[in-house]
């Protein structure tokens, strides 16, 4: 069984397989953020986990935008869409780039591949010290304890040209941890391929998560999935952390 395949082997078709993303929304929202908080007044943003670039690509007008990555197929393809980015390859959890941020932003699910409290604590201390005093940290729990529905089964499908691509997955738990057991099946120009691409995945409590930020130092709001609006506990949207060192 192979790890993270989505990010290296399949790492091409993963832009059709979450074509129905609304990046453009997600990046006018972390504009307003940063012109609602106080923040350092710059303009450097590093997009952590940035993959294909896809919030990037409308960033960019507005910030100088930097990517960080640890999957090199996927920066590859941002390279292309977005080649006024720079990009640097490394993993979140070892992060020491030696400069400081106006703006970190880490989405999509991304902070999820922690799998503990104390882990994820340690990367929220690595944000802390690569922002600039004022600085904007925004995030997502795509994945959450007040969201997560146990045995739900996801059916991922893709047709387009000579391409069929379906991706199966059933939401199991295991002491906090969305083990995630993804089945690719894709047939291309007549041939068949089969995976199964597995990633290990943290599930948060949310307050949980924003006390461990209040202690890193952060000043912390919730909104609701990219909204205006205030996370609600008792809906099943992703909270959206956008938090301001102080």
């Amino acid at each position: 069984m192979s790890e993270q395949e989505l990010y290296r082997k399949f790492a091409r078709y993963y832009d059709l397989i979450y074509q129905w993303m609304d990046y453009k929304s997600e990046a006018e929202f972390i504009e307003k953020m940063v012109e609602l908080h106080p923040h350092s007044g710059g303009c450097d943003l590093l997009d952590v986990a940035c993959g294909t670039g896809n919030h990037a690509q409308y960033l960019v007008d507005s910030f100088h935008v930097v990517g960080l990555d640890i999957n090199p197929e996927m920066m590859e393809i941002a390279r292309e869409k977005v080649p006024e980015m720079e990009l640097i390859q490394g993993n979140m959890k070892e992060m020491n780039l030696e400069r400081d941020f106006d703006v970190i932003i880490c989405l999509f699910s991304s902070i999820n591949y922690h799998t503990n409290l104390s882990e994820l604590g340690t990367t929220f201390k690595r944000f802390y010290d690569h922002l600039k005093p004022g600085g904007v940290l925004i995030f997502d729990l795509g994945f959450c304890t007040e969201n997560w529905e146990e045995g739900r089964m996801l059916v991922d499908a893709v047709v387009e040209g000579d391409l069929q691509l379906a991706r199966i997955s059933q939401s199991r738990l295991c002491d906090g941890v969305f083990n995630a057991n993804f089945v690719f099946l894709i047939k291309e120009d007549g041939n068949m391929d089969f995976e199964v691409d597995q990633h290990q995945i943290g599930v948060f409590n949310t307050p949980e998560v924003k006390k461990i930020l209040e202690n890193t130092g952060f000043e912390t709001r919730i909104y609701s999935d990219y909204t205006d609006l205030p996370w609600d506990a008792e809906s099943d949207k992703r909270p959206v952390f956008v938090c301001v060192k102080t």
